[in-house]
């Protein structure tokens, strides 16, 4: 691609030219101009973030079960807590953040294994009602069988990226939908994250989700950590929350 068809495929876009079309009338791949729009609309979006520019954080949630066990109780003034029936659910956790959008919110979602596998799941930011995002706090609130409790941004970050630090020290890497919007609407990651401790016991321990490659990770396990210096589980019956548990069922249209 040319810096003349660059230029060019920019001021069609900005008229409101499809793609398909743009694609047409500069003799190129319909492929080949959405990815140059998509890199161009990710690339503005950083641009945003470094200048300071997102919307103003609306609320941090997660639930409770992880709030009290990822953050010492000299930090639980920094969260209410609520009656909670359970237990909740071990060593997985979701993040939400939401942004005030003008009238609306735009609201990104975080599932966290922060036992072993990282940020399992991700939804970009996408816009809501305020009915909306309750009814996506009440479906997590339900699939998580626990409330979800209010935390800084900075704790927030800290369990999104130091997850994908950890997971990736035993050779995992993040779900694909954790893209540039993804990282942005939880904020660029600062160069120092509140200390975590990750793992079980101070070992990785592997649940297994129903959508979980129990093969692949064992073996991953077993290059990066060794034989023994891991523990897991594998569920029976496709119980637990897997990577498909921030899909478009969680969501309205």
């Amino acid at each position: 691609m040319t810096p003349e068809q660059a230029a060019e495929i920019l001021r069609l876009r900005e008229a409101k030219v499809a793609p398909k079309q743009i694609a047409r009338q500069l003799s190129l791949r319909p492929a080949e101009v959405s990815a140059f729009i998509r890199d161009r609309a990710e690339d503005l979006y950083l641009e945003k973030a470094r200048s300071g520019d997102l919307q103003p954080l609306q609320a941090c949630l997660v639930n409770q079960s992880a709030a009290q066990k990822l953050f010492p109780k000299k930090q639980s003034f920094l969260f209410k807590l609520r009656p909670q029936a359970s237990q909740g659910v071990e060593g997985m956790c979701q993040v939400i953040v939401a942004r005030q959008d003008h009238n609306r919110l735009l609201v990104g979602s975080y599932l966290i294994d922060y036992w072993c596998l990282g940020v399992k799941d991700a939804m970009p930011p996408r816009q809501m009602g305020t009915s909306e995002h309750q009814l996506l706090l009440k479906s997590c609130e339900e699939r998580f069988d626990e409330p979800f409790v209010g935390i800084t941004l900075e704790q927030a970050q800290a369990i999104v990226y130091g997850a994908v630090d950890y997971a990736r020290s035993l050779g995992f890497e993040p779900h694909k939908d954790f893209n540039t919007k993804a990282q942005v609407h939880l904020g660029l990651r600062p160069e120092t994250l509140m200390p975590i401790e990750f793992g079980k016991d101070g070992r990785p321990f592997f649940m297994s989700g129903p959508y979980d490659n129990v093969e692949k990770v064992i073996q991953t396990l077993e290059a990066s950590v060794g034989s023994g210096n891991f523990h897991y589980m594998a569920a029976i019956g496709g119980s637990g929350l897997g990577s498909s548990d921030l899909g478009e069922d969680l969501f309205l249209p």
